[in-house]
């Protein structure tokens, strides 16, 4: 699994040149890799996420990615490891329009009641089911929202619109998967979900582990396999197959096989159909008519699902039956194709039908592509009168299916040749715009991966590289970059284009010298998502690392790429190592190339060697200490020379303590089991100089390396019978002995002592205090009173009453004394600045639609004594409290158009609105007018842009935005990109008519100026 994360722009930036922009658009990156376990254990259990604390998880992938796999995985792990949990599988295409509040309380409800012996939910069960969500227990895994029917079009913004008003939903922890596709390419309204994707394998390593596994037996047809797949000319499969499924039905047609590889998507799906066939033949015989026909039968279903079934991937019977028959009827198709295991019965609809679904979607969609014989059913433009065309081209579900299409073998070259060609020639009649152009450029780049033979492939790859990176104007004698969202795309293309080509020109864009460092860079980047396995891509980087002409940023640029495109590469470990030992390069780039190291080869023992032989030295600065740490952390764990070497650190009196506390931090994530990392640990808690968080932490670290450890019980036991430590360490102590040894008696009284002192002189104490409080009681109501007492006292220092606001926002929910006490505290004129945002930040947590937070929050905003910090994390917390609440837009709009205000508040209120203006007029109204004008910040026009982006809802807001915004006589770069969130999002007739209204309009003032000027004349 791998942590994505968007890169955002920096909101006090001034504005910046075209050459530049592309630096304020948000790129996404993996900014964090997963074992299986770990994620399990860090992101679901320790709930150490960047924006939900585990609490809002989206898991993305492919096709075959194995999505649906991890979730139940996912199910099984919380059942069993989180207590009192209570997990609830969703397939969202079971919703099939029903929202999802209502199918939990009636659908579903009433499939459990049934299973327990009544005929519906009683009173009683439906009372239980709500106080499980107000308990907090219960865990929505919802599966396959890219398959979720909505009348919007766009699942995750109607899907977004339920969590927000679904009351009880927002009590959950939610973890759901979708497809990359429908995740990254359209207006995403749950950006507030940490984003998962599931990686593929990589190649050749865990692809050819995976066969070598797979014919453990057979060795000789494992090793045939690899060979076969390093062949020249098998690079798009080389690259399909490092999905699991494909590499799974790969394995059992070699298996079965002549030994022979397709060199395309469609060519490979085929083989896997004609196999499909070999299984159960002895149970279920057929003859090559019969499969054709049921192949034909599919096709058709197949197809007529995409494009008129309201819930595309879920079929009912009656749907069914008009391609396939009765399946009572032994001899019909639909009998054949379950039996042979094409579709299979997944549930049944409110008629107590059986509802089905084909084995896997990706064959559903390969299936739909064998039925279309002429691309026209793709597209069929009508220049100058769209409403009478036709454009599934960009329609999202037909994505996949139109890519497998040039790849068939059965179709003529010239129908393939035509299809790609009037793509890339596509006018979309949107003068200024050329959105939708683009659009069908990128989709025939695409389609050029599957079609190699294409006459004019260089040609598309040789543009998409152009408007990637821009170019050298000779006349101007500069370099030209396009509109940002251009760009942006055009790098998507080059990601599902032909490598092979792709990777050849960006080869040959480095050796440039026009280009510049950034762009050289972005090049660099690009070359490290496309080029795994190239050999002209690794030399390319490698040269560049040897290179002693580019900055250091180029060739930690490179160190990165070279990392992930070829891990286990014996000559880029040699030059990383070089790197790290060279005088010539400065600390960041050291630090990179120690991180790459790390990545290049987990485990590798020269890597190993030379982190720990810097890690050692005394001429590296503190923060490529803490990076070779860290980077020792990943590519060690369990490894004894890694924690020999951390654990001499940790003794060394040369280095920083805030190094101890990483070390100490790293010992508890590598060091499960290991005797030496436990006797270290233990040892510093038995020592008189340790501070008292050092303490702290050995103790909340050993917690993790040693549960059921004798000496780490008898060690914890003697901490807290102490008298020489603080309390907090002996709370911590008390927690982690409860936890290495559930039910350990000295643990359990030894809290009751410590909660029973009411000394709340020491923060610590304090801090201790109230979070073990909670955890023994999550019901505590005295605890509630207590912080309040604290928050009104004036016997109590700044830090403890921050510390008891914080602590609000975890036990405080919907509570109106605790609310009451964080409003009186914003309302105080006493109340230092850093109080008063606690207090903010705290009410964001449990003032949620409380009407008196508002109302308070929005009293501070329109006060002229306000601070501009504080100002900032009102707005930030009327999003999460407030979502559409009139009054809480009114004041941010308010904001939002004073122009006599410091930028930052109004950037503040752009971003906050997209959360709280979903569909609101004024709100739109606001942002377009924004988004126009060149005389305003260029930060905030972006965030404008971006917060329109998410708030537009339909087709009529879309059609009202595009034609307010075509009335700009140059569009900015914000216009142009809240115009490509609409076109993603609106029919191509939709927006064409949009765009042209708002000229029919322009048109006719002139004609009438025109008019009037002649008689005045």
């Amino acid at each position: 699994m791998g942590l994505v994360e968007r890169k955002k722009p920096s909101k006090r930036q001034g504005d910046v040149s075209p050459e530049r922009g592309s630096e304020l658009y948000k790129e996404t990156e993996i900014t964090k890799t997963f074992e299986h376990d770990a994620f399990l254990e860090e992101v679901l259990k320790q709930k150490n996420t960047p924006k939900s604390q585990g609490k809002r998880i989206a898991i993305i992938g492919e096709p075959g990615a194995g999505k649906t796999t991890l979730l139940q995985q996912i199910a099984d792990w919380v059942s069993r490891e989180i207590h009192q949990s209570i997990v609830i599988w969703v397939s969202l295409a079971d919703l099939r329009g029903q929202e999802l509040k209502a199918y939990l309380f009636e659908t579903w409800l009433t499939q459990v009641a049934e299973k327990i012996g009544k005929a519906e939910a009683t009173k009683q069960l439906k009372d239980d089911f709500v106080a499980l969500f107000n308990q907090k227990n219960v865990w929505l895994l919802l599966d396959g929202l890219d398959e979720m029917s909505t009348s919007s079009g766009n699942p995750l913004t109607e899907i977004a619109r339920q969590f927000r008003e679904g009351g009880l939903i927002s009590q959950t922890r939610i973890v759901l998967t979708c497809r990359v596709n429908l995740w990254d390419g359209s207006i995403n309204a749950l950006d507030d979900f940490d984003t998962y994707r599931s990686l593929d394998f990589s190649y050749p390593q865990q692809v050819e582990r995976f066969i070598h596994k797979w014919f453990a037996t057979i060795s000789e047809t494992g090793k045939q396999l690899c060979t076969a797949l390093k062949e020249s000319g098998k690079e798009r499969i080389k690259d399909l197959v490092k999905n699991p499924l494909r590499l799974t039905l790969l394995c059992l047609n070699w298996q079965s096989g002549d030994g022979k590889l397709p060199d395309t998507q469609a060519g490979l799906y085929q083989q896997f159909v004609d196999d499909f066939y070999k299984w159960k033949k002895e149970e279920f015989a057929t003859n090559y008519e019969q499969r054709q026909q049921l192949n034909i039968k599919l096709g058709e279903l197949a197809k007529a699902a995409i494009d008129k079934e309201a819930t595309r991937f879920r079929l009912r019977q009656d749907f069914v039956s008009q391609f396939l028959g009765d399946a009572d009827d032994e001899n019909s198709l639909l009998k054949l194709a379950l039996n042979r295991g094409w579709l299979n019965c997944v549930g049944v609809d409110t008629n107590r039908k059986p509802v089905y679904a084909f084995f896997h979607t990706s064959f559903q969609e390969y299936f739909a592509a064998k039925a279309i014989d002429d691309w026209h059913f793709f597209l069929n433009h009508i220049p100058k009168n769209p409403s009478q065309g036709t454009y599934r081209i960009f329609e999202p579900q037909w994505k996949q299916t139109i890519l497998l299409w040039p790849g068939r073998q059965d179709l003529a070259q010239n129908q393939k040749e035509l299809f790609i060609t009037t793509l890339m020639n596509f006018k979309d009649g949107c003068n200024k715009c050329k959105i939708y152009s683009c659009r069908a450029y990128y989709l025939a780049a695409a389609g050029i991966a599957e079609f190699t033979d294409y006459s004019k492939a260089d040609i598309i790859v040789a543009l998409i590289i152009m408007l990637s990176f821009g170019y050298f104007n000779t006349k101007k004698q500069k370099w030209i970059e396009f509109l940002n969202v251009l760009k942006e795309e055009a790098r998507s293309a080059l990601q599902h284009t032909d490598r092979t080509k792709a990777i050849a020109a960006l080869v040959q864009l480095l050796q440039s010298k026009n280009l510049s460092d950034s762009n050289r860079n972005k090049v660099v980047s690009n070359l490290g998502q496309i080029g795994t396995g190239n050999e002209f891509a690794i030399a390319a980087l490698v040269k560049l690392l040897q290179s002693k002409t580019v900055d250091d940023t180029t060739r930690r640029e490179a160190a990165e790429s070279l990392g992930r495109i070829n891990p286990g590469n014996e000559l880029a470990i040699i030059v990383l190592v070089e790197l790290l030992h060279s005088t010539h390069v400065d600390d960041k780039t050291r630090r990179q190339v120690a991180k790459n190291l790390g990545k290049i080869d987990p485990g590798n023992k020269v890597a190993i060697a030379t982190l720990v032989k810097l890690l050692q030295s005394k001429n590296i600065d503190k923060n490529t200490h803490r990076q070779i740490v860290s980077e020792l952390e990943q590519i060690g764990t369990d490894n004894e020379i890694v924690i020999a070497a951390l654990v001499e650190l940790l003794q060394s009196k040369n280095v920083d303590e805030d190094i101890h506390w990483q070390i100490v931090s790293k010992l508890g994530e590598i060091g499960r089991g290991n005797d030496i990392a436990i006797a270290t640990l233990v040892q510093l808690l038995q020592s008189q100089d340790v501070s008292s968080f050092m303490g702290w932490l050995a103790v909340s670290n050993l917690e993790k390396i040693s549960i059921g450890n004798e000496k780490v019980i008898t060690a914890l036991v003697q901490l807290l019978q102490s008298q020489d430590v603080s309390n907090f360490t002996r709370w911590q102590a008390a927690e982690s002995l409860k936890k290495i040894n559930p039910g350990n008696e000295i643990a359990t009284t030894s809290l009751v002592q410590l909660l029973e002192s009411h000394d709340v002189s020491d923060f610590t104490d304090v801090q201790a205090a109230i979070e073990n409080l909670w955890q023994i009681n999550p019901d505590y109501e005295i605890l509630i009173i207590v912080l309040v007492q604290l928050l009104q006292s004036q016997n109590v220092s700044d830090s403890i009453r921050v510390q008891a606001a914080e602590s609000l926002e975890k036990i405080g929910t919907d509570n109106e004394f605790a609310i009451a006490a964080l409003v009186q505290l914003l309302q105080s004129q006493d109340t230092l600045d850093l109080t008063r945002v606690q207090a903010a930040e705290s009410l964001k947590k449990i003032g949620i639609g409380n009407e008196f937070a508002i109302a308070a929050l929005v009293q501070l905003l329109q006060s002229q004594d306000t601070l501009n910090l504080t100002c900032v994390l009102v707005a930030s917390s009327l999003e999460k409290i407030a979502p559409g609440h009139e009054k809480a837009i009114d004041g941010l709009l308010q904001l939002l158009q004073a122009t006599n205000l410091d930028p930052e508040i109004r950037w503040q209120a752009a971003s906050s609105l997209k959360k709280i203006g979903t569909g609101n007029e004024k709100t739109i109204i606001a942002l377009v007018q924004l988004v126009q004008s060149i005389h305003q910040d260029h930060n905030i026009r972006w965030q404008a842009a971006e917060s329109l982006g998410q708030i537009i809802q339909d087709n009529k807001h879309r059609f009202e935005a595009v034609k307010a915004l075509n009335s700009s006589w140059q569009l900015n770069q914000e216009s142009y990109n809240v115009l490509w969130k609409c076109a993603q999002n609106m029919p191509y007739p939709d927006f064409y008519q949009a765009w042209h209204q708002h000229n029919v309009a322009t048109r006719a003032m002139q004609s009438l100026k025109k008019i009037l000027f002649t008689r005045i004349i």
